[in-house]
């Protein structure tokens, strides 16, 4: 199994009102120093699936607290949701499933009398044809529009509450969609299975890593 992260990091110097906060909430969490610039708190919600979650960090974002929501799953995705100002400001979702479900689906299509996952194992006819099939994928016009849907809501210029000049540069230049999506003809590489290492680099928070409620409540046993 691969990494899982969630979380909720902001900048050290609003920790007072931030630990003022979690004391009057009712939900149980843990806080955490991530490094010298960073603290994060973990919230049983990880998702914010409810509405009394996503409305305390809105109302904690009021106190001119901006807080951004990470998450990183290794096998599937990685994602973030900021919060300023009472508002949800930038937000994006990228998976690292969508081209495989696509090939999957077209495979489907064009070879409907095949059971894929019985033949990928058996048949290296099977598989060159998937394999094929896969690498079109990556290259096409639809994928590209697809992982485009997970980043309509990136707003580089929210992060300046955050992030210097340079890193707001840095993070508009990461979600260029061109960029994102290129697959080097060489080794067939992409950037966006390197974005998530690169989006923390630039905020400088690769310490927050492997570490999530559920973790945390278990004594670190998970």
């Amino acid at each position: 199994m691969g990494e899982f992260t969630t979380g909720i990091l902001y900048p050290r110097k609003y920790e007072p009102k931030v630990l003022i906060a979690l004391s009057k909430s009712s939900q149980p969490y843990f806080h955490r120093s991530i490094n010298g610039d960073w603290n994060a708190f973990f919230l049983q919600d990880e998702w914010i699936e409810t509405s009394s979650t996503l409305e305390f960090l809105l109302q904690l974002s009021k106190q001119f607290v901006p807080l951004l929501w990470f998450h990183d799953a290794e096998d599937n995705g990685w994602g973030f949701r900021l919060f300023d100002a009472g508002f949800e400001v930038s937000s994006a979702t990228i998976s690292y499933s969508l081209d495989v479900e696509m090939a999957e689906a077209e495979f489907g299509r064009l070879y409907p009398e095949i059971d894929l996952q019985e033949g990928i194992t058996d048949s290296e006819d099977v598989r060159q044809k998937y394999e094929d099939i896969l690498d079109r994928v990556v290259r096409s016009e639809l994928y590209r529009r697809e992982v485009g849907k997970g980043i309509t809501r990136i707003k580089p210029q929210s992060f300046s509450r955050i992030a210097g000049p340079k890193q707001v540069q840095q993070l508009r230049s990461l979600f260029d969609l061109q960029l994102l999506t290129d697959v080097d003809e060489e080794t067939g590489a992409s950037l966006l299975y390197d974005s998530v290492d690169l989006f923390k680099e630039i905020l400088g928070i690769e310490e927050m890593v492997w570490v999530n409620y559920a973790y945390l409540a278990s004594g670190g046993r998970e």
